[in-house]
């Protein structure tokens, strides 16, 4: 009997350490799969939430009473507190933070009423060629500061240059929640960081859901910053959103950063998508949605 039972057990062991070997080498394929898919800007979706909103015919959308239905009911998904239209139409302050360039240093760190960002060396893991490289990069870590939600428009460099071989770090690549932050990864080596430019836009708490959804290729980010969007919360990407078209927008000088950013604070992408013509509000919105001229 002894002898059977320690059969058992070793039969018990074996089993239990070739099933953790498996899970062992599954995250790690999983997780190199994964920075190969931001070096490539490719979003598998794994942690997309599905969009509990059944599309609505256009006019509907349009129509003020069922938007003030909707909103209800994104309050409720994302788990906020009440408010009203008067409160979604009210305008969103906007700052520009940094006008003129300068530079950090790894160790280094800078803040405006906003956000600090602080600068960093970290090995950081990417695929390069089909092979799996782990090398040292420079890192800005971006935090909200404020007590209020914000979009942001944040321009880095490398001292040497912009870097289009790089790894990436998952973060929300267009709005933070205060005191959440983002880890940007710059660019491969031990070089400084220049800050080109900084665009602030204070948002509702909604607002942040909404413009997470919002892909940063639209807002002329590139294809790494895109692929390492992640927001927190239930946020489903808008899948049939015409990025290249808002980017054109932006590079044409049809419309400004801010302009895009108000607008998607203010309506969900899924239903109503942005038009050249709106501009961030200055003053109180006399209605939601905002409709582009018939």
């Amino acid at each position: 009997m002894g002898t059977t039972l320690r059969i058992f057990a070793a039969v018990v062991l074996a089993l239990t350490l070739l099933t953790g070997f498996y899970l062992s080498g599954k995250a790690r394929r999983d997780t190199e799969q994964r920075v190969a898919d931001l070096q490539a800007g490719v979003d598998r979706g794994e942690q997309a939430v599905e969009s509990e909103a059944k599309a609505l015919p256009r006019s509907l959308e349009l129509d003020p009473t069922q938007f003030e239905a909707r909103m209800k009911e994104d309050l409720a998904r994302f788990e906020l507190p009440p408010m009203s239209l008067v409160d979604l139409a009210a305008p969103n302050a906007y700052f520009e933070e940094v006008a003129e360039p300068f530079t950090l240093a790894p160790g280094k760190a800078w803040s405006s009423a906003h956000v600090r960002i602080k600068v960093r060396l970290d090995k950081v893991n990417y695929m390069q060629r089909g092979a799996r490289i782990s090398s040292v990069h420079v890192i800005a870590r971006v935090e909200n500061i404020s007590d209020v939600p914000i979009a942001y428009r944040l321009v880095l460099s490398g001292e040497a240059g912009n870097c289009e071989v790089r790894g990436a770090r998952e973060h929300n690549a267009v709005s933070l929640a205060p005191g959440e932050e983002a880890e940007i990864v710059v660019c491969a080596g031990r070089d400084r960081v220049i800050v080109e430019s900084l665009e602030v836009l204070e948002v509702t708490m909604l607002g942040h859901y909404y413009l997470g959804q919002v892909s940063p290729t639209a807002f002329g980010q590139d294809a790494i910053s895109a692929a390492s969007h992640r927001p927190q919360g239930p946020v489903s990407m808008c899948s049939d959103l015409d990025t290249k078209a808002h980017a054109a927008y932006l590079q044409a000088g049809t419309a400004s950063w801010a302009d895009m950013a108000d607008f998607y604070s203010r309506h969900d992408c899924h239903r109503l998508h942005f038009f050249p013509g709106y501009h961030r509000a200055e003053e109180p919105l006399a209605a939601l949605p905002v409709a582009p001229p018939a």
